[in-house]
Order: C-alpha cells, then structure tokens, then sequence
C-alpha cells in the first residue's frame, strides 16, 4: 500500500494560483470540473476563481474587459478568459456558448460580476454614491438592476442547458447582499436588485430541484473589495453595526461560496446563506 501513498494523500497547505497563496485545507474537490465565474477579474470573482483553481477545476473566468482578464488570468494553467456583458443577452448567450463548443457541459456557475450604482452617480459624489431618490435617474436604475437582476439572470439562462448537458447535476450561487435585508440606507436599486436575485435563486432551485442541480445564494456584509466605501468614517459606521465589526477579506467569501458548489453541499437549495458577522441571524 505503501507505493499508492502519495496518490491518495490530500494536497495539505496552500496552494499557488497566479502568483499567490490558496488556502484550500486539503481539499481538492472539483478535479476535473468546469466552473465559470462572471465579475472574475477582480474582487470576489477573482477570489472564487483562484479558490476553483486551487482546487483542481477547469474555469471560464467571465467579466466585461477582456485587457483586464488578460491582465490579470493570461499564462495562469486552468482558466480562460472570455469578456462579457452580462447585461447583455447576446453576449452572455456567446460565452456560454463557447464554453459548451469547448467542454459539452458545465458543472458549476457562480454570478459574482455586481455594481454597487451608476457610473455617472459615483463619479458625480467622488465615489460612494448617495441614497438620496430623487438622484437616481432612469438610467441609474436600469443600469444596477440590468447587470446585478437581469445579468444573473441571463449567465443562469444560458448556462443551465450545460450543467444538464452533465447528466450529473450542478450547482449555481449566486450573490445577493445584506443590504437585500437589513435597514442599510444604501441607493434604492442596489439592494432592490439584490433582493430580486434572492426570489430568483429560490424559483428556479425549485424549478431544477429534480435534476439534482441546486441553486442558492450568498448574502454578504462589507467584503474588502472595490465596491466598499472609500469614506474610512462611513465604512467604520457599517462595521459597527455588525457584532463582529469588520470587513470579510474576499478569500473568506470564495470559501463559503466554493463550498455550496462543492458536494458537500449536495443537499442544499434554495438557500441564502448569510455571511454577514452576524447583521442578519
């Protein structure tokens, strides 16, 4: 038995993706599986990539620029850069679409790509925008429901007929927010955005529940991404309201989200998981 000791060993320590250390505990759990990633190039998208990465997954690394996918993926073994507006349905349509002329299937989706408002209004406030209605102008609005609602929509759309395509079922996380639930007084569309892609996570677990494919959501607090305030005082206001006041590193994130992708996981749907330090119990 002595001789197969190293094959059956568990990877133990971090593992190096792109230049920087995954902690994976040991587990290596998607060998072999394709995952794709939409926002993938920076912030908690490109944290849940370097986590599949880490653990053996073939990924499609999905976001708008592809100068910025190329920046930032290009020469890392496992992963594919393909820009993509997810608030277009033409173009979500095409990726996938590359991605089933490649692979035949798909195991995994997580729809990470998110705005937290408007060009236009963050740069008229020089960064956090602010939640006053009566700024929030037509385009400001259909701009966030378009690419956090719609967007998800469409990267789910497109990408079911490849998870089916497995005959092995799937999973898709998708990413909502505490402020979906909590009395944050943050711009009307960013949380009315989030809360609209917690009811669709739910409906369409139950629509593919049967098909051993499940669909659930992650509702994060303060994640040290871009999106977070610039305003250290604003910033150190939101924390406080948290019993456990800090900001999550994105690495955290992509644990608990790589984790419902995962088998583990494997009777959970329909589910938001809260990871909020306690905000919302």
């Amino acid at each position: 038995m002595d001789k197969y000791a190293n094959e059956i060993q568990p990877v133990v320590g971090p593992v190096e993706v792109g230049g920087e250390l995954v902690e994976t505990w040991g587990f290596r759990r998607f060998t072999g599986r394709v995952a794709a990633v939409t926002g993938a190039a920076s912030g908690m998208g490109e944290a849940v990539v370097r986590r599949f990465l880490a653990e053996g997954a073939i990924v499609y690394a999905l976001d708008l620029s592809q100068d910025k996918l190329d920046r930032m993926w290009g020469g890392v073994p496992g992963v594919t850069g393909i820009a993509v507006d997810v608030a277009d349905s033409a173009s979500v349509n095409a990726a996938f679409e590359r991605i089933r002329a490649e692979h035949g299937g798909l195991h995994s989706l997580v729809t990470a790509a998110g705005v937290a408002d408007s060009p236009a209004r963050m740069n008229a406030a020089g960064g956090h925008s602010p939640a006053d209605l009566s700024t929030i102008d037509d385009d400001s609005w259909n701009f966030v429901i378009g690419v956090n609602l719609t967007g998800t929509f469409y990267c789910i759309r497109a990408a079911m007929p490849l998870i089916q395509a497995t005959g092995a079922g799937g999973a898709i996380v998708t990413i909502s927010s505490v402020g979906a639930f909590a009395p944050y007084p943050l711009p009307a569309a960013y949380p009315a955005s989030k809360a609209g892609v917690t009811g669709m996570t739910r409906a369409i677990a139950a629509l593919v529940a049967r098909e051993n494919i499940r669909v659930n959501a992650v509702a994060p607090a303060a994640t040290r991404t871009a999106m977070l305030p610039t305003d250290e005082a604003l910033l150190d206001s939101l924390l406080a309201l948290q019993p456990i006041p800090r900001a999550i590193p994105a690495s955290e994130m992509a644990a608990s989200i790589v984790y419902l992708c995962s088998d583990e996981a494997q009777f959970m749907t329909g589910q938001t998981v809260h990871i909020n330090g306690g905000m919302v119990m």
